[in-house]
């Protein structure tokens, strides 16, 4: 897990000056004139903003909410916590989205009015069903959370709102907070006015969070990091869940009572500071594309999505576990719980359920030199030729290509 913040905003964070009211209007103006001024919405998180967003458009109890087949459980229990009931829809995993007419058909049979489309991986790929669907009277919600990255991009044009994540494992992160773009500018005031009724978070507690991602920022250093796995495991504990848990941002609470608050000023001003950075250089996509398609085929994920982030690098593999053994025994940090994703319905989401089951974050290589990423590379490939070998799969999904060697480019440098 590697924290995409700098010590300076970090150490702002824990010990910076207060934060005044004025001060935090102009944050808000930053963040409105970034996105779009008169249709935006700043929360705790994107949790609170999705909350809020059910309260007011009041889906009737026990009605459908179409969604993406793999999203993070909260936003699953926030559904039903309305009393709303999920009809999930599969992916196509090249691009990471509904295939055309699946949403317009599973639509047709439950009757939803809401639909929310998740963007995945910090992929963004176009949702074909999208324009029909707002023809038939439903609300298009794009969750874009884990796709901010700075370039500008403002949300699907055919998407009601689109929702954006400054989380604490985010690429431009703020240790929280969240952004929801609307194209109606009245339906944004009715969900800003119900956030205002809310209590304000104090600036101590975002402070001691501060803390607490410095500490784990500086556990993240290679010479720190495998130390830490070690002591973790010693304990008998799984370093994914402990390492993944910490990172997260609402482990431990009643949910519900705790995204319904308004962000510190803090937290707001930091959020406008990571906006109104330089957006990522281009060298990253570049070396996160030729990464991935120097992977094997079956291996890659979101392979042709029109573009992405790379808020991670996810890869299938038949064993997942021997894989990650492979990448830590090389000093690689690798995982299977970097985030809290989850396959909504697994009976119903073949392709979901089996890319959830098979897949390992590695590191992003944009992040490594030029002579790491060619090791990281080849030790991927090697050990995905390893597995299928083996032939030992976890899942209902067809990796038996996945360890076949395939023609690497030179990554960028």
């Amino acid at each position: 897990m590697k924290l995409d913040i700098g010590w300076g905003d970090l150490l702002w964070a824990a010990v910076g000056a207060p934060v005044s009211r004025d001060d935090t209007r102009v944050a808000e103006a930053v963040v409105e004139k970034y996105f779009a001024p008169g249709r935006v919405v700043i929360g705790l998180s994107v949790r609170t903003v999705f909350d809020a967003l059910l309260s007011e458009v009041g889906p009737p109890p026990q009605s459908s909410v179409l969604m993406s087949g793999i999203n993070i459980q909260n936003m699953a229990d926030i559904v039903r916590a309305h009393d709303l009931t999920i009809e999930a829809v599969d992916l196509d995993l090249t691009t990471l989205a509904p295939e055309p007419d699946t949403l317009l058909n599973a639509q047709g049979r439950c009757g939803a009015r809401l639909c929310v489309v998740t963007q995945l991986y910090g992929g963004v790929s176009e949702v074909w069903d999208a324009a029909e669907l707002r023809k038939r009277g439903v609300l298009v919600v794009e969750d874009a959370a884990q796709a901010f990255s700075g370039d500008g991009y403002q949300g699907l044009s055919d998407a009601d709102v689109t929702l954006f994540s400054f989380g604490p494992i985010k690429r431009r992160t703020a240790l929280g907070g969240g952004v929801a773009v609307f194209r109606d500018p009245d339906l944004a005031a009715r969900v800003r006015q119900r956030l205002e009724t809310y209590d304000l978070v104090k600036e101590r507690w975002f402070r001691a969070r501060a803390v607490k991602y410095l500490i784990l920022k500086l556990a993240s250093t290679p010479w720190v990091y495998a130390g830490v796995i070690r002591a973790i495991a010693a304990l008998g504990r799984d370093p994914d869940s402990v390492i993944g848990g910490a990172a997260r941002g609402f482990g431990g609470q009643d949910l519900l009572e705790a995204i319904r608050k308004q962000p510190p000023r803090r937290l707001v001003s930091l959020m406008a500071r990571r906006i109104a950075a330089s957006p990522d250089p281009e060298f990253r996509r570049r070396i996160g594309r030729a990464f991935v398609d120097a992977l094997p085929e079956n291996a890659q994920v979101g392979g042709c999505v029109q573009t992405s982030a790379f808020w991670l690098m996810p890869v299938r593999a038949s064993d997942p576990v021997g894989v990650i053994d492979r990448l830590r025994a090389a000093g690689f940090d690798a995982t299977r719980g970097a985030t809290s994703l989850r396959a909504l319905a697994p009976d119903q989401t073949a392709t979901a359920k089996g890319l959830i089951e098979n897949v390992v974050y590695v590191p992003n290589p944009a992040d490594l030199s030029e002579k790491e990423r060619g090791r990281l590379l080849a030790v991927v490939c090697a050990a995905l030729a390893e597995g299928g070998r083996e032939g030992d799969h976890d899942g209902d999904a067809d990796l038996s290509d996945a360890g076949r060697p395939a023609p690497r480019p030179t990554l960028p440098t």
